[in-house]
């Protein structure tokens, strides 16, 4: 008898997972769209603080910094390791706070959530712009110790986990990890 319901309670977990990762996607993007409408008020330095908390809220940037530089994450020690999450992670919200500095009536359209292997989860939305164009975001979540957070966004087809890997992975190989966080500084300097 007990196995007769095995199904229905792995349906019900299934979709309670799928809801709260479509949460935690529909929240941070209500955050972005409240940045953006601020964003002349707020300037650069107010779009940064705003983001800080929604973005570290919603993405494992800890995970996928370590994601971004392969296994060549367990040549560093602990304080490089400490540096590099802190890097990557200013960077991250320094790039949202410079993508998302205007307003001009976009908004996001949630489409699906999936589960995928190694007990992830896909939200599928869209950004649609002012224009009508549209943006399609796939947002990939893990589970850490009970919150679902994000590990990769791809746009359009275009995975930027898969991006940052290739980038980051082939700079530490070939110039050393002070030259990748050099390069990375250099990048939060140029969003500013």
């Amino acid at each position: 008898m007990l196995l007769l319901f095995m199904p229905i309670q792995t349906g019900v977990a299934t979709e309670v997972a799928a809801d709260a990762a479509a949460d935690v996607v529909a929240h941070f993007q209500s955050e972005l769209l409240s940045v953006m409408r601020d964003a002349t008020a707020l300037g650069f330095e107010g779009r940064f603080a705003r983001l800080v908390p929604a973005v570290r809220q919603s993405h494992d940037l800890p995970r996928v910094a370590r994601l971004t530089i392969g296994r060549r994450w367990r040549s560093l020690d602990t304080q490089q390791k400490a540096r590099f999450v802190d890097t990557f992670t200013r960077l991250v919200i320094t790039t949202y706070a410079h993508q998302f500095h205007a307003y001009s009536g976009e908004s996001f359209n949630s489409k699906s959530v999936r589960a995928l292997k190694r007990g992830r989860m896909l939200v599928r939305t869209e950004l649609i712009k002012a224009n009508g164009k549209r943006v399609h975001l796939d947002y990939v979540l893990n589970n850490r110790q009970g919150r679902w957070l994000i590990i990769n966004i791809i746009a359009d087809g275009v995975s930027d986990l898969a991006l940052k890997r290739a980038e980051y992975s082939n700079d530490i190989k070939r110039n050393g990890f002070e030259h990748l966080l050099s390069v990375l500084e250099g990048k939060i300097a140029q969003y500013k």
